[in-house]
């Protein structure tokens, strides 16, 4: 009986993977799509791939998240350490002698998904730039802060300029 049981939890984690494969709409150069997905046991959710790799190439132009959450229950994606970044149109100049013109906001990532819709996130890249790392890179985790114990987390690893 427990085979059975172990043989439904690798078909369920299979299934997983091959749709956050074949998702929707396909991500261009500085969009990395995330896909949440319900899995057994039930109730227990992960946001797909867990594991995503950037370099510099990917900062070029900007750097988009597209989350996707096609399941039936609310999900939130937040990444410790990276930042959403929204702009919005001033009305006043921000210094003396200055047009008004873009206000730019950060925010650290926390965006909640209702079941069935897709959001789009523009994330900060200043922390990126002109980074040299070395060894193994920078480390940032993914999550579902609604689900905590309930959604698998994930990783982003920035390995930079070499």
């Amino acid at each position: 009986m427990r085979r059975w049981k172990d043989i439904g939890y690798a078909a369920g984690l299979a299934a997983v993977f091959v749709t956050g494969l074949f998702a929707g709409e396909t991500a261009q150069a500085g969009e990395f799509r995330w896909v949440a997905s319900e899995m057994m046991p039930p109730r227990w959710a992960i946001w797909q791939p867990n594991q995503v790799m950037m370099d510099d190439e990917d900062l070029k132009g900007g750097l988009t998240f597209i989350l996707e959450n096609p399941t039936k229950e609310e999900h939130a994606f937040a990444v410790r350490g990276m930042f959403e970044m929204t702009a919005e149109k001033s009305t006043e100049a921000v210094a003396p002698g200055e047009e008004a013109g873009m206000v730019y906001h950060l925010k650290p990532i926390r965006v909640t998904v209702p079941a069935g819709e897709t959001r789009r996130i523009t994330v900060s890249t200043a922390q990126f730039e002109g980074t040299r790392v070395s060894g193994p890179g920078q480390l940032f985790r993914v999550w579902c802060p609604l689900h905590k114990d309930r959604h698998l987390g994930g990783h982003i690893y920035f390995v930079g300029s070499r």
